[in-house]
């Protein structure tokens, strides 16, 4: 079972962090690579033990996981999509078990006559906050930015 019911100690508290990623990608390329999560959102070496994800570009939208073992979880809702430009998202990221609310964003800067993309995601938490709850969150971004980077430069699809 996924985080068992018990006591924690938590804080209300929140935090923010942006990290970048040049890519050596237009912003269209880029693009197609953040709105395929499943093909970048993992950290198993093997991409083929990743979960699935279900996700579209559109407000309202809701980006579901779907793990190997059956369980699912909504990990957050499309908020505001400016295609090649900037994705929102807003939810849980997952973390279910704390009562907390994420924004997280994906900002694409055209750089070098739009031939590369400064990728910049932003994320903003806030809620009932364990005490390693952001250095998780930030050591995932610096793991999954590198995966999109890599697909973007072969050419996602």
């Amino acid at each position: 079972m996924a985080n068992p019911l018990q006591m924690l100690d938590l804080k209300v508290t929140g935090f923010q962090f942006i990290e970048e990623q040049p890519i050596n990608a237009a912003p269209a390329t880029v693009w197609s690579a953040v709105i395929n999560p499943g093909k970048w959102f993992g950290f198993d070496p093997d991409p083929n033990k990743w979960a699935k994800h279900s996700f579209a570009a559109k407000p309202g939208a809701q980006w579901i996981v779907d793990f190997p073992n059956g369980s699912s979880v909504l990990f957050a809702t499309v908020a505001l999509v400016e295609p090649q430009k900037l994705l929102r998202i807003s939810g849980q990221m997952g973390f279910t078990h704390l009562p907390i609310q994420c924004v997280t964003i994906f900002e694409l800067q055209p750089q070098n006559d739009g031939k590369t993309t400064l990728l910049r995601v932003g994320q903003r938490t806030f809620g009932f906050i364990d005490a390693e709850l952001q250095e998780r969150f930030h050591g995932a971004w610096k793991k999954l930015l590198p995966n999109i980077k890599t697909l973007a430069e072969k050419g996602a699809h």
